[in-house]
């Protein structure tokens, strides 16, 4: 098993995707961290050219959603992946069928990993923000308080915030504007709805996550 340094060192995206996909690998967020830096690295070689760039591409965004499961967790990865597969597409284009390059598969793969739907996200989001704040008034106070906890909240917060506004800066224009045939039958979605218009659901949570945020600061600025 490589040591994180020996990570570092790795130059070929057939190693490093053969690496990730052994069954033994840690469970170290500093090594998958190290690996996830490898990647994006060689992704952005595509600036200056690097030839293997593309490849390297697919390896990142591999590397990010084993690493979600295995050990960082969506708000470690889902705003690096969102940038990794817009990085990938302004590149070397759009690909239909890559779930790297296309457009479709990189927005259903991100509303997957939010809850699947506006709704359900947006509650989460709520919630989750309203517990890390208890908790870290908690801890403040000296009243115990767990600060791995608030940690978490924060990164998951601000990682899914992070990735739905690059999705609907980058992202939502690339999305198909008809809708797709077949309707609610064929694909789930309701008739006449476009990938499109569903993004555009999304996005307009980002003022109502907005509001919450705003709602909570002025209480503590009063104090």
């Amino acid at each position: 098993m490589p040591t994180f340094g020996e990570v570092h060192r790795i130059e070929s995206a057939a190693e490093m995707r053969d690496l990730i996909r052994r069954g033994d690998l840690p469970d170290d967020p500093h090594w998958w961290s190290a690996v996830i830096s490898v990647g994006q690295s060689a992704l952005v070689g595509a600036e200056s050219g690097r030839v293997d760039a593309d490849e390297w591409a697919s390896v990142l965004v591999e590397s990010l959603d084993v690493a979600a499961l295995r050990t960082l967790g969506v708000g470690e990865t889902v705003f690096r992946r969102m940038i990794a597969c817009i990085a990938a597409m302004h590149y070397f284009g759009e690909c239909t069928g890559d779930p790297v390059r296309d457009p479709e598969l990189v927005f259903r793969h991100f509303t997957a990993s939010l809850g699947g739907s506006p709704e359900v996200y947006f509650q989460r989001y709520r919630d989750t923000f309203a517990s890390a704040l208890r908790e870290n008034k908690r801890v403040r106070a000296g009243e115990g308080g767990d600060l791995r906890a608030v940690s978490a909240a924060r990164s998951w917060l601000d990682g899914t915030r992070g990735a739905l506004t690059q999705m609907c800066r980058e992202l939502a224009s690339r999305l198909a504007e008809e809708p797709r045939a077949g309707g609610l039958e064929r694909t789930g979605e309701e008739p006449g709805v476009s990938l499109r218009d569903e993004a555009a659901l999304w996005c307009a949570l980002l003022p109502q996550i907005e509001g919450v945020r705003s709602a909570e600061r002025v209480p503590q600025g009063t104090q």
